[in-house]
């Protein structure tokens, strides 16, 4: 009876079964149907678009570091903008299937937002200071509220000892206040963001119409008061004249001293002195600044500019005093720069100027060990409204500009200050009428590597003599630079020729391999510059036009003052071109800091118990979680209702076929009006590496059953319904491919086995993966088991990490180059198609082994 009893059962099972295979029974409307799958496959296109825009992104930002390009704060902060809008939207997507299922999603990515935001995309804060503060009243520790040079300023009167005239500054909430008062700040970051990193062209038009809003905009108030009262605090305002210098937060720093990057205005009058303020802080989007902050690696966001205001001293002289000189191999010397009237013409490099060196204090005291008492025939000094170039009066052009008491004077500080500071420093001097010494100005100063060499050059020389502002050896055409409109076209590369060593030729420094000037020295802002830069240079050469009309490479030989035709390929290989990684810069520990947020991948296996939204811990994580579960929750729809057939094209090759394409994003070249699709109309590169291995070998039909196998598997048919598709979905009827470019999911199905393949093949390796689920058979458990092991064997051979239950396999494979993608997609079709029903053949060890030497030869072929 009990056998009766299951065979009855049975028998029941194969009418149902029967039933079932050829019922048509719709539940719901056509509409309702249309309506359900277009917000399903609404959203996931909205959430494979997404994700390839944040995998685009964190690919971008992968790419920067790695090569180690020239970017700027801007592009960080535009770059985690674009890659938290991008998974943002994919949350949305995603939560358009379930919204309560995946709120830990996205409070996992809030918790990472803030994060970032809090570190990368920080909005400058008013600072608990007033607008403007006097020097008296600030030190070095100050440097974040005043800027470099007024913190320095503030530290040698106050803590060093030394005479600096009265003055006082604006802080960085002035600034702040300022251009937050004229909604300036957010549009001057998007018009330097619309400047193409190369185009000078477009730098120097952008800047200028960001300078005239600036120049143009309105003082507050409150901080227009505050300063005024300060200037009359200094004395008679009427009889007064002003310096007014930049003081940006950052400058004269020790790794970066902006030197001649911002404005200062001199001899000031009190009613011009608010106008003269707003041109030095609109010096902050100087060509000249901008190009320097990019190459530095600074963040403009970051850096205000305040704005130091001192009485003009009425100076006789005035220069540059290096406390330990930049070039010297012997490192104990200091070097003087003197010229007669303002200090402007030394760091301007329009002067010339007498050069003293003097070994530092021994027993015996400072001793000088050289001088260069040169003709000095013009001179900067004061005039109304202004400063204005003079000739210096005959009779003391070949005067020494200090006596040696001075000079003694001079070097007795430098030491003091470098003591200080613990460096060595760049200082800026001058002596009034009554020859009393002021210092105006004290940053760190780099020293440059020490060349020595005896390389003897059989090279035509073109020209020697001049003074080394920056050791080492460059190799390049020579161009001539006069203009700003010359300076448009100035090549990568190239040695730059200026007849001035003015500094708004900074800029053209980021792509010079040298730079000669027929004027200056090595204590001009130029100079500074291109030592920073580690561009080698001579300056003070005399007249360019000596080098006019050489055409060709030629070899400049900085530590020996010389410049030879052609490539000399000792010096070059002496002296290697210097690194311009933006390794070690605030901006690039920025990217760096953000990509570690952003790019690393956790969560990399979907069947392990931690793969959960508590557990991202990037923002890659969360856009892989997000793609698995929308991938699962696209094919629960599949399961749980029709497919309205207007969404779905039918492939077509010679004749209809039984697979239908569903077009995610981008996978047609174009959309067909009919219902077929053809295969040179799909632009889906997983898609077509799949069919190319399912159609490679031509499939030789179900191998031939014995009759007791037949028997076997219509018993397990009739036992197992689950084995049967579903006629009320059209979804496990039908084989699908849901595909955009480089996207592809495949759900097959053939007589009783299941198979699901998911694939992203792109350009960038670390994102590519397959995954793919097989389950399902009309044998026997044994037999089944063997069909699967089949395949892991084979896919193991491949490449993939396999995961085997009972008669159910698991594979993944991932982090390869899109070429290897495609070749193990040719595996996963050819194994598709060629293990169709081979689970009824798989009676013996032997069988299997015949069967695996079989598909191993096939896919060797």
């Amino acid at each position: 009876m009990k056998i009766l009893h299951q065979g009855l059962h049975c028998l029941k099972g194969l009418a149902e079964t029967t039933r079932r295979l050829f019922s048509s029974d719709q539940d719901r409307g056509e509409e309702a149907l249309q309506q359900d799958f277009t917000k399903a496959a609404s959203n996931f296109k909205r959430l494979i678009s997404a994700n390839n825009k944040a995998l685009d992104v964190m690919a971008q930002m992968e790419l920067a570091l790695s090569e180690g390009r020239e970017f700027d704060a801007t592009y960080v902060r535009t770059q985690v903008t674009r890659v938290n809008t991008a998974v943002f939207q994919l949350i949305s997507s995603i939560e358009g299937y379930s919204p309560e299922k995946f709120a830990p999603v996205k409070q996992r990515f809030l918790e990472i937002q803030k994060e970032l935001n809090a570190e990368l995309l920080n909005v400058p804060s008013d600072t608990e200071c007033p607008l403007v503060l006097s020097f008296k009243d600030i030190t070095a520790d100050d440097a974040l509220l005043v800027g470099g040079k007024a913190a320095n300023l503030g530290e040698l009167r106050n803590n060093i000892g030394v005479p600096v005239p009265d003055g006082f500054t604006s802080t960085t909430r002035a600034f702040w206040t300022f251009m937050r008062h004229n909604e300036l700040h957010e549009v001057c970051d998007r018009r330097l963001r619309q400047v193409t990193s190369d185009s000078l062209n477009e730098l120097y038009a952008v800047c200028s119409k960001i300078r005239q809003d600036i120049e143009g905009a309105a003082v507050p108030e409150e901080l227009s008061r505050q300063i005024l009262q300060m200037a009359e605090a200094l004395g008679d305002p009427a009889k007064m004249r002003f310096a007014v210098r930049s003081s940006a937060v950052g400058e004269d720093g020790r790794h970066h001293a902006f030197a001649g990057q911002y404005l200062s205005r001199l001899n000031v009058s009190y009613e011009e002195l608010l106008s003269a303020w707003k041109e030095v802080v609109a010096s902050k989007y100087s060509p000249e600044a901008v190009a320097y902050r990019k190459a530095k690696g600074l963040a403009p966001r970051d850096l205000a500019v305040c704005v130091a205001i001192m009485p003009m001293q009425e100076m006789v002289a005035g220069g540059v005093l290096y406390s330990t000189d930049p070039i010297d191999c012997e490192h104990d010397i200091t070097t003087v720069h003197a010229a007669y009237g303002l200090p402007k013409g030394v760091v301007d490099g329009r002067v010339a100027a007498d050069i003293v060196k003097m070994r530092k204090e021994s027993g015996l005291g400072p001793v000088v060990v050289g001088q260069n008492i040169v003709n000095k025939e013009k001179q900067y000094v004061s005039v109304d409204g202004g400063v204005e170039l003079i000739a210096v009066p005959l009779p003391m052009q070949y005067v020494p500009v200090l006596t040696l008491k001075e000079l003694k004077m001079l070097q007795h500080n430098a030491e003091k200050i470098e003591a200080h500071y613990g460096c060595p420093q760049d200082i800026e001097w001058g002596i009034t009428k009554n020859r009393e010494i002021r210092f105006l100005q004290s940053r760190p100063l780099a020293q440059t590597p020490c060349v020595v060499h005896s390389i003897e050059v059989d090279a035509p020389l073109l020209l020697a003599g001049g003074d080394t502002v920056s050791t080492g050896v460059g190799c390049g055409e020579l161009i001539f630079v006069q203009r700003e409109v010359d300076a448009l076209t100035f090549p990568e590369g190239a040695i730059l020729v200026v007849q001035y060593a003015s500094p708004r030729w900074a800029p053209l420094l980021s792509k010079a391999s040298g730079v000669i000037s027929g004027t200056g020295s090595r204590a001009g802002h130029l100079a500074s510059v291109a030592r920073e830069y580690g561009v080698p240079g001579i300056f003070g050469v005399g007249s360019v036009d000596k080098l006019v009309g050489y055409q060709g490479d030629v070899t400049l030989d900085a530590a020996y003052c010389k410049v030879y035709a052609g490539r000399v390929e000792p010096l070059i290989e002496l002296w290697s071109r210097r690194d311009r990684s933006m390794k070690g810069t605030p901006v690039y520990e920025m990217l760096a800091s953000a990509v570690e947020k952003i790019v690393p991948l956790y969560l990399t296996d979907p069947t392990s118990p931690e793969f959960t939204a508590e557990n991202c811990k990037t923002l890659h994580d969360i856009t892989r979680f997000c793609h698995e579960y929308a991938v699962d929750e696209m094919f629960r729809v599949g399961r749980e209702m029709h497919i309205p057939s207007g969404k779905t094209k039918q492939l077509y090759d010679n004749c209809p076929m039984q697979y239908w394409v569903v077009d995610l994003d981008d996978g047609f070249v174009t959309y067909p009006t009919g219902k077929f699709i053809t295969f040179d109309n799909i632009s889906s590169v997983p898609m077509l590496a799949i069919w190319k291995g399912m159609t490679a070998i031509k499939w030789a039909g179900p191998p031939p059953a014995t009759a007791k196998s037949f028997l076997s598997i219509l018993a397990e048919s009739a036992c197992d319904p689950s084995l049967v598709p579903d006629a009320n979905s059209v979804y496990t009827m039908r084989n699908y491919f849901l595909i955009s470019s480089k996207f592809c999911c495949l759900q097959f199905r053939f007589g009783y086995h299941f198979c699901t393949v998911e694939t992203l093949c792109g350009d960038v390796p670390a994102e590519n993966f397959i995954s793919m689920k097989f389950s399902g058979g009309a044998a026997d458990l044994k037999k089944k088991n063997a069909r699967v092991r089949l395949i892991a064997i084979l896919l193991d051979e491949h490449d993939f990490r396999v995961n085997v239950v009972r008669d159910r396999l698991t594979a993944r494979c991932e982090g390869m180059s899109a070429n290897d993608i495609k070749e193990r997609l040719h595996v996963v079709g050819h194994l598709l198609m060629h293990t169709r029903q081979l689970d009824i053949v798989l009676h013996s060890e032997q069988a299997f082994q015949n069967v695996l030497a079989k598909l191993r030869k096939d896919l060797a072929a």
